[in-house]
C-alpha cells in the first residue's frame, strides 16, 4: 500500500475530512488530496506528525509491516545463531550482512555482526566492529542493548590501544542503585520472592564461578598473578565450590565448568613434570564428560528446554515447576559437537606428548573415541 493510500486509509478510519486534516498540517485540502491520489507525497519533515496525528509509527504510514518486519528479524537472527554454533562463522557473518542490508536499523543484526567481527585479530574487522557498535550505542534508547554495546567497545578499544577511550566509556556508564532483579524482588512476597531469590543466587554464583576461570587463566604471561602451584588451588577451590553448590552431583550444563577445571590442571602438573596427576586429573575429567554427554544429548546448539527428567534436584537449583524460567538456558558451546570430541580434539595437542604414550592416558583417548561425535 502507498503513502497515500495509507494516509486516506487512516484519514477515513478516524472519520476526518481532508480539509480537517490539512488545518491540523498546516496545508491546503489540496495537498491532501494530491498525496492521496499519489501524484504527490508529504514531506519528510511532516511524517512524525501525521504519526502522532493518526496514532500510528512512521513505519506504519510508510506501508512497513511491524510484525512481519520483527518476524522476518528473528528469523534471520535464529538462523545466524545455528550457522554460528555449528561453526560455520563465515557464512553466519554471511546471512548476517545480507539481513542487514535488508533491515539496516536493526540493533539485533548489527549486535551480532559487530559481535561476529569482534572475535577476529584483523585490524579492518575490528574496527567495523567498532563502528556497528557505536552505531548502536548512539542509536538505541534501551538501556540493555546501550550498556551491551559499551561493554563490547571498552574490549575493543583496549584491543587496539586506545585506553583512554575505554575507560571514558566505562566512566560513562551509571551505576544503577537497584538493577531489575532488585525491583522484581521487591514486588514479590512469600514463596515467589524466595524462588526469584534463589534464581539470583544462582545467576550471581555463575557469573562468580566463571570469572575466578578467566582469573585463573590470566596473567600467565611475562607478569603472571599466581604461580602454578597457585593456579592449581584455585583450580581445586572451584571444583570444591560446584560441588558444595550442587550437593546431588547433578550439575546439568555446569558440569563444563568441572571438566574445564581438570582438564586445566592437567596441563599444569604436566608443565612442573607430575605426570602422575595429570593422569588422575584426565581420568576425572574423563567421568565428568561421560555425564555431560549423556544429559546433553540432543540439548546442545542454542536455546534448549530441559526436559523434566533431567531436572536438578539440588536444593539451589531445583525448579519450581515446568515454567520456570532456568529450565530455558542458551548453551555456552561454541557447537553441537558433543564434550567427548571437543576434548578429543585438545588431547592431540604437542603439550600432551610426555604422556601421550602411558597406558592410562591411550585409555583415556580410547573411552573419548566410544562416544565422540560432531
Amino acid at each position: 500500500m502507498s503513502i497515500g493510500a495509507t494516509i486516506k486509509k487512516l484519514r477515513r478510519e478516524r472519520d476526518m475530512t481532508q480539509e480537517q486534516l490539512a488545518e491540523f498540517l498546516g496545508i491546503t485540502a489540496n495537498a491532501v488530496s494530491q498525496w492521496e491520489c499519489d501524484r504527490t507525497a508529504p514531506d519528510i519533515s511532516q511524517l512524525p506528525v501525521l504519526a502522532n496525528i493518526f496514532r500510528v509509527s512512521a513505519d506504519v504510514l510508510l506501508g512497513i509491516d511491524v510484525e512481519t518486519k520483527d518476524a522476518r528479524i528473528d528469523e534471520i537472527y535464529q538462523e545466524i545463531r545455528e550457522l554460528w554454533c555449528a561453526g560455520q562463522r563465515t557464512e553466519a557473518e554471511k546471512v548476517c550482512r545480507e539481513g542487514l542490508a535488508q533491515f539496516p536499523d536493526s540493533s539485533i543484526l548489527m549486535g551480532s555482526l559487530a559481535y561476529f567481527l569482534s572475535c577476529s585479530n584483523n585490524q579492518a574487522k575490528q574496527d567495523e566492529s567498532i563502528s556497528l557498535f557505536e552505531r548502536i550505542r548512539n542509536s538505541t534508547n534501551d538501556d540493555k542493548t546501550k550498556n551491551f554495546a559499551i561493554g563490547n567497545l571498552c574490549q575493543l578499544y583496549m584491543q587496539v590501544g586506545k585506553e583512554e577511550i575505554a575507560k571514558q566509556l566505562a566512566e560513562s556508564v551509571p551505576d544503577p542503585i537497584y538493577t531489575k532483579v532488585d525491583f522484581r524482588l521487591m514486588t514479590l512476597r512469600g514463596e515467589d520472592w524466595a524462588y526469584e531469590l534463589r534464581n539470583r543466587i544462582q545467576l550471581d554464583f555463575n557469573s562468580f564461578i566463571w570469572k575466578l576461570r578467566n582469573l585463573i587463566l590470566s596473567f600467565k604471561g611475562k607478569h603472571p598473578l599466581f604461580t602454578e602451584e597457585e593456579r592449581l588451588v584455585l583450580w581445586q577451590k572451584s571444583i570444591d565450590m560446584v560441588k558444595v553448590f550442587y550437593e546431588n552431583g547433578d550439575y546439568g550444563f555446569d558440569e563444563q565448568l568441572l571438566i574445564d577445571a581438570h582438564f586445566n590442571k592437567a596441563c599444569i602438573f604436566i608443565t612442573l613434570n607430575d605426570l602422575e596427576s595429570a593422569l588422575s586429573e584426565l581420568e576425572k575429567m574423563l567421568s565428568h564428560i561421560h555425564q555431560f554427554d549423556q544429559f546433553s544429548a540432543g540439548l546442545l546448539g542454542g536455546l534448549v528446554v530441559v526436559p523434566a527428567d533431567k531436572w536438578p534436584t539440588s536444593l539451589l537449583t531445583r525448579p519450581r515447576d515446568e515454567n520456570d524460567p532456568q529450565l530455558t538456558q542458551t548453551i555456552s558451546t561454541a557447537s553441537t559437537e558433543n564434550a567427548a570430541m571437543e576434548y578429543l580434539k585438545k588431547l592431540s595437542d604437542s603439550k600432551f606428548d610426555p604422556i601421550r604414550n602411558h597406558p592410562r592416558f591411550a585409555a583415556v583417548v580410547e573411552e573419548l573415541k566410544k562416544t565422540a561425535h560432531e
